[in-house]
């Protein structure tokens, strides 16, 4: 069967190397300070898939090819108007001979504004494409991040650069097995396959259900994700037997040691029913470990694991049976053990009980950068009003909301739900519709997401569809019930995005429902009333604080907010005027089931003076 082939950014990518934007270099004209300069470059993404998905589309990925990058074409437009390159006749760029960064263009030279670069692909000398980037919906757009078209912000004075995920494929045979799958190979990777049996407790033999993740690993530490609990299919075959598919990984093979560092997690299965879904095999195995399953030049076998009853051992035996060993007892105070499985050893590891799954730093804590297992608090509905989106600012901040990327199921999902129910405190929805947040919500689906409102009652947000990426709770005033809560946890588990949009104080009234939803998602985070910064007010960059959810953000526009008081593991996203309160932030969660709700108080804060809050009494939150 055939194998895809996706060359990935660790292994090969265009770094566009710029000048200064400040300075005149020796045989450059001095910058046009009314201008901006923007070049591209190719990110080669990995990724793993089945052949049903591939089998449709492998025609429209150009082959994989040896030869040299020469140059780029590209179509850039503005307002729906081409500016660089058309239909049938797309823009060439060059590459810098011998190098691979682009020559600087003319063309390219462009005024201040807003554009979309609506095509793009790398060719050799002869023309051949290479690579292409896929454009969103089509069947190649979940195998990127960022499919076309991209949309790109320019300024004055700025040199811009933006990498473009592309694709391509080439064939590599598994033996026998017959699964397709993408792999890296930009002349340093290496293939490695997974297969397994579960035994019950008669000895009887089936074929294996489980998902696995891996991370790089050196210098004894868990590195970055490479891959996030793919997994086989086990079915039943036209003779009415199950058969089980293996799981293949492309792994980077730099010129010295390459360790990575695994968890395969067994999961339930039609073929021998429910089981319990733990971590069953783990640890770190070499670049030597996977060659020593090579077969010849183009063949491989895989690594076979036999869980359970089944009186054989794994062929090869390359990982510890169990997360923690084998008989499931890990001794925290062994230095050199793993014992909440994250790939950071008890000695560094200052977040011991670390959830699995979750992707930690260095010194196996969670890391800010990865979302899920939190929910982001607004206590402002104006910040997403038609008048505060005339801000750029505001717009790239519901872009950042969305667009952001999760190692969780939930990554691929382009649902976003607008939940506006239990007579949520916006005046009938009046402020909160398609009028009041007509800006907000065209951000939203220009970004290729689909808007679905909600108007729930108690118990009608128990069961979340795969789909959904993102969902706004918009002033209740009516609890969510235990089952809801518990499908929210289950959902920010999974990397979606829960966005709470409270109120101050003297507007919303149910700041009790608020902090109850809270406390009964597991997070410390809490409103505590008050008034601050109303009018519209722009809240400035010195208020801002480090967060991907503020990346590329200067100044917003608010218009009256009640503080937050973040927990000791929480992560505020910006102060007042003053730098004194926090007015929205980022709270960590307890993903763990509950049976009951939490209640909850107010610790009241003091109310801005009565000048500052404009028309209290009005049907807008300022």
């Amino acid at each position: 069967m055939r194998n895809l082939k996706l060359y990935t950014c660790f292994m090969v990518m265009f770094a566009l190397f710029f000048t200064s934007c400040g300075t005149e270099e020796e045989g450059l004209a001095p910058l046009n300070n009314e201008k901006a300069t923007i070049s591209f470059g190719a990110m080669l993404d990995d990724l793993n898939v089945n052949r049903n998905s591939l089998k449709q589309v492998v025609g429209d990925i150009p082959v994989c090819s040896d030869d040299d990058v020469v140059y780029v074409e590209i179509i850039l437009s503005s307002g729906g108007v081409n500016v660089v390159g058309s239909d049938g006749s797309p823009f060439r760029i060059d590459l810098v001979a011998g190098q691979l960064f682009t020559e600087e263009v003319a063309e390219l030279e462009l005024e201040p504004g807003d554009y979309s670069l609506d095509y793009f692909s790398v060719h050799s000398a002869d023309g051949t494409v290479i690579w292409v980037a896929p454009i969103a919906g089509s069947e190649m757009s979940p195998w990127v991040d960022f499919p076309l078209p991209l949309d790109i912000s320019l300024r004055a004075g700025v040199k811009k650069y933006v990498d473009v995920s592309v694709l391509c494929y080439d064939d590599r045979l598994v033996n026998e097995y017959g699964y397709l799958f993408f792999d890296l190979d930009a002349t340093q990777a290496i293939e490695f396959c997974i297969f397994g049996n579960y035994c019950d407790e008669t000895g009887r033999h089936y074929p294996a259900e489980f998902s696995v993740s891996v991370w790089s690993y050196s210098n004894e530490t868990q590195g970055a994700l490479l891959y996030s609990d793919v997994s086989n299919t086990v079915e039943l075959n036209d003779a009415g037997d199950y058969a089980g598919t293996p799981v293949c990984f492309a792994l980077p093979d730099t010129a010295g040691l390459d360790e990575y560092y695994f968890e395969i997690t067994l999961l339930s299965s039609d073929a021998y029913g429910a089981v319990t879904e733990e971590i069953i095999r783990s640890g770190v195995i070499t670049d030597e470990d996977v060659r020593g399953l090579f077969d010849g030049d183009d063949n491989n076998d895989y690594f076979h694991f036999r869980h359970g009853d089944c009186n054989l051992d794994d062929s090869p035996n390359l990982f510890e049976e169990g997360g923690n060993g084998g008989n499931g007892e890990c001794n925290p105070n062994d230095p050199n053990a793993d014992c909440d499985n994250d790939g950071v050893r008890n000695e560094i590891d200052e977040c011991p009980g670390t959830p699995a799954g979750v992707e930690v730093d260095e010194v196996g804590c969670e890391a800010i950068t990865v979302p899920g297992r939190d929910i982001v608090v607004f206590n402002d509905m104006n910040i997403f009003d038609v008048n505060a989106m005339e801000d750029e600012d505001n717009v790239r901040l519901v872009q950042n909301l969305v667009t952001y990327t999760t190692t969780g199921s939930r990554n691929n999902g382009d649902v976003v739900i607008m939940d506006r129910g239990r007579s949520a405190r916006c005046f009938s929805n009046t402020e909160c519709n398609d009028t009041g947040w007509g800006t907000m919500r065209s951000v939203i689906t220009n970004e290729g997401f689909t808007i679905q409102d909600v108007f729930s009652t108690p118990g009608s947000l128990n069961n979340i569809p795969s789909d959904v990426k993102v969902i706004f709770l918009v002033m209740p005033t009516v609890a969510y019930s235990v089952e809801e809560i518990n499908a929210f946890k289950a959902f920010a588990a999974q990397g979606g995005r829960l966005i709470f949009v409270g109120e101050w104080e003297g507007f919303y009234e149910h700041i009790t429902v608020q902090n109850q939803f809270l406390l009964s998602m597991g997070a410390v985070l809490h409103n505590t009333g008050g008034a601050l910064d109303c009018n519209y007010t722009t809240i400035p960059s010195t208020s801002n604080r480090v967060h991907p959810i503020m990346e590329g953000i200067n100044e917003l526009t608010i218009a009256c907010a009640s503080v937050i008081e973040p927990g000791p593991n929480d992560f505020p996203l910006f102060y007042d005027t003053t730098n004194t309160h926090v007015l929205a932030g980022v709270a960590k969660i307890d993903t763990t089931p509950i049976t009951e709700l939490r209640p909850a108080t107010v610790t009241k804060r003091a109310q801005a003076p009565r000048e500052d809050i404009s028309n209290p009494s009005s049907s807008t939150g300022y």
